[in-house]
């Protein structure tokens, strides 16, 4: 593939003349080397992922019937069956136990639900990851701890002002570059977040109109004049 792009062969070509896709010709035409291909293959996403701590640590417990770890992590959400985690298992059968825990597969998604949820609502396996991970990153152990403090103060509404200026001032001193400019932004806006906080009113009701003649906008582009337009926005519900 590599060759045929030097030669100023297009990927629409190339997929047309080796009978694949264009976004497989696409992915290979990125990949520099051939261990990259490889790499992403190991890693690819399966049914088991999420299940990799919770089967390392009942093996480790001295759970080894590979059925009876299928009816555990079933009752956990997993909807494989026994012979994929019978081939997961394998390796250790063999001697070959990793000497760290294996981690779920990760997506930026995932580590966030995992960060901002109340630790006592997640499971052993979604603790253990999480924990793990911010062991292997200090770095991100400090992200998930202002996460959570601030996490708190929102889920709770808490009115103390004291509380959420010693926030922002902790990750504005102390906190990555990352978290400098989010807290720069709440410390302009506190008045706003304060009263957010503080008050029963929302905007709610008022975005959800917002977004609503929006979509009616969004419908009627190139159709209908604004007289139309007005008319709709009345008497829609």
């Amino acid at each position: 593939m590599h060759e045929r792009i030097e030669r100023g062969d297009s990927l629409r070509a190339i997929a047309r003349d080796l009978q694949l896709s264009r976004g497989t010709v696409n992915r290979f035409a990125r990949a520099a080397e051939v261990d990259e291909l490889l790499l992403a293959a190991i890693h690819r996403p399966t049914l088991i992922d999420d299940y990799r701590l919770y089967l390392h640590h009942r093996w480790m417990e001295g759970c080894t019937n590979a059925s009876a770890l299928t009816r555990e992590i079933q009752r956990l959400g997993y909807r494989g069956d026994v012979n994929t985690v019978r081939r997961h298992l394998k390796p250790y059968r063999n001697s070959a136990i990793p000497a760290t825990a294996p981690l779920p597969h990760l997506t930026v998604r995932r580590g966030t639900d995992w960060t901002v949820r109340r630790p006592e609502h997640l499971t052993d396996v979604e603790r253990k990851g999480l924990d793990e991970l911010c062991e292997r990153n200090p770095a991100l152990a400090t992200t998930v701890e202002y996460a959570r403090r601030l996490a708190l103060i929102v889920r709770d509404r808490r009115s103390e002002h004291l509380a959420l200026d010693v926030r922002i001032a902790d990750v504005r001193l102390d906190g990555q570059r990352e978290l400098r400019a989010p807290a720069n932004g709440m410390r302009r806006d506190r008045a706003a977040i304060q009263a957010a906080l503080t008050t029963p009113c929302t905007a709610g009701a008022v975005e959800g109109n917002v977004t609503r003649i929006k979509l009616l906008k969004r419908q009627m582009y190139g159709r209908a004049n604004f007289d139309l337009l007005r008319r709709r926005i009345l008497l829609s519900p």
